[in-house]
C-alpha cells in the first residue's frame, strides 16, 4: 500500500498527525507547568506526556490534572 512512497510524500501524509501530536504535548506541558497535579509528581507526568505519544497527554488530561472551576 505505501511501498512506493517517497520520504516527502510520507511527510505530507503524516504532517497533520505530527502537528496534532506536537500541539497536544505542548498544551499538556503548559498545563502541567501552571497547575497542580492530582497523582504522581510533575516530573513523572512530564516524562509520561513526552514519551507515550498521544496516549500520555490524554492520560494526563484524564487522570493527572486537578479540576479547576
Amino acid at each position: 500500500m505505501f511501498t512506493n512512497l517517497t520520504i516527502i510524500e510520507a511527510l505530507k501524509l503524516f504532517a497533520p498527525l505530527i502537528a496534532i501530536q506536537i500541539g497536544l504535548i505542548a498544551f499538556c506541558l503548559r498545563l502541567l507547568a501552571k497547575n497542580d497535579v492530582r497523582t504522581l509528581s510533575k516530573p513523572f507526568w512530564a516524562l509520561i506526556i513526552i514519551s507515550l505519544n498521544i496516549i500520555g497527554p490524554v492520560f494526563y488530561l484524564l487522570f493527572g490534572r486537578v479540576e479547576t472551576k
